[in-house]
């Protein structure tokens, strides 16, 4: 049995259970106290919208319906996702962001173990979990904190050594960084990056095809979404 590998994942069971919680008690306090406000309002009617089957679409006073594809549509689709099986409830809202924070301090820790001593790894997941800023930015329905747990996410699955080949954990990330991407697009850049990190102990030829994979599949997870509109 490899001790290290069951403290490592009973490490990474800590770092959940403390994110969940810490995310979860904010809620329970925000949920009936702060109203979406700023971009948070127009995250919030959209994916309402999707969750009833009406998709990104924008009801104006006068009647008029159009489609409201100038925000990033990401986040009001994993918004809507949480509407559709729980509610269009503010608290589902936070509690996406909440899931979502628990993903990146895992996510973190993950990542931090694929180098670091293991209570390096341990205090790497728990200052995710428990870095004040990031807690208490869970009743905020905004696009950065989901944003940052995809990147981290992505980061973590092309730097763990799964028993597959490099370029299908280059792939994988990529994906995984392309939701991302449609949440901020600004992440697209850090696409061939991650890719690097699937490659790091390949050749330079062999890191770059790695980077290129990463990126072709981000593209490929907003490609839908260009060639509709």
């Amino acid at each position: 049995m490899n001790v290290l590998g069951s403290e490592r994942r009973r490490d990474a069971l800590l770092v959940v259970a403390v994110a969940l919680a810490a995310r979860l008690a904010v809620v329970v306090y925000a949920a009936g106290r702060f109203p979406p406000a700023d971009d948070g309002t127009f995250y919030h009617v959209v994916a309402s919208r999707i969750a009833e089957g009406l998709g990104y679409t924008w009801l104006w006073p006068d009647g008029a319906v159009t489609y409201a594809a100038h925000y990033p549509v990401g986040y009001p689709t994993l918004i809507g996702l949480g509407y559709a099986l729980f509610g269009a409830s503010i608290a589902v809202a936070m509690l996406v962001n909440a899931a979502f924070g628990t993903l990146a301090a895992f996510a973190a820790h993950s990542l931090a173990a694929t180098s670091a001593p293991r209570r390096a790894a341990l205090a790497a997941g728990l200052f995710v979990a428990l870095e004040p800023a990031l807690v208490l930015y869970t009743p905020a329905l905004m696009t950065e904190g989901v944003a940052g747990a995809l990147l981290v996410a992505a980061a973590a699955v092309a730097a763990n050594e799964w028993p597959v080949r490099p370029f299908v954990r280059a792939a994988v990330a990529g994906g995984v960084l392309g939701i991302g991407v449609l949440v901020r697009p600004e992440l697209l850049v850090l696409t061939p990056i991650v890719g690097l990190i699937a490659l790091r102990r390949e050749g330079a030829r062999r890191r770059a095809l790695g980077a290129a994979i990463t990126l072709v599949a981000g593209l490929g997870m907003c490609l839908p979404w260009t060639l509709r509109h």
